[in-house]
């Protein structure tokens, strides 16, 4: 299967079609909102290649997501920009069905995503990993210093804060934390 499709429903029929043989999904996705404070997935596209693999009452789903990020620096506040490359392997499960073992459920339970008896989503399974996957807060560069490292210098352990450096003012009531 190859196409561009809006709403990531993958109907279960071509799914199961051809018993345990995995059916293969190549496609790219448009999701809106696929941010984390100032990190962002570019215009919400992500290309996803995953083998999809029917066992039973659950469907396997296994391979790659790639995105572009852009985000400000921590520091200087510049832009940065960068790939995400995320290998998944996940389990769907169809919704309000009892498991076999118990031990099986304890151990899996958390770790599933649910399908209904028509198609199987997609979207929360790449939701997910894309924005666990989204830095926080990154660096352009290691040694960055900041806009205005004479006035706020960054602070590495309290380096800077014991050669006698003064840090940023808004942090100070975190200093006292340290007595």
């Amino acid at each position: 299967m190859s196409a561009e499709i809006e709403n990531l429903c993958i109907p279960l029929t071509a799914i199961r079609r051809g018993g345990e043989k995995p059916r293969e999904i190549s496609l790219v996705a448009f999701l809106a909102d696929l941010r984390i404070g100032l990190s962002k997935i570019n215009e919400g596209r992500v290309e996803v290649d995953l083998e999809l693999i029917s066992d039973g009452n659950k469907i396997k789903a296994q391979g790659s997501l790639f995105a572009e990020w852009t985000a400000e620096c921590r520091r200087c506040l510049e832009p940065v920009e960068g790939e995400l490359k995320l290998d998944v392997c996940e389990n769907f499960v169809e919704e309000g069905k009892v498991f076999d073992d118990e031990e099986t459920e304890a151990n899996e339970k958390a770790d599933f995503y649910f399908f209904n008896e028509l198609d199987l989503d997609l979207e929360p399974l790449i939701r997910d990993a894309v924005l666990l996957a989204l830095p926080l807060s990154p660096l352009c560069d290691l040694s960055c210093e900041g806009s205005e490292p004479e006035e706020f210098p960054v602070v590495e352990d309290g380096a800077n804060l014991q050669k006698g450096k003064k840090g940023d003012p808004r942090w100070a009531v975190l200093d006292r934390l340290k007595e």
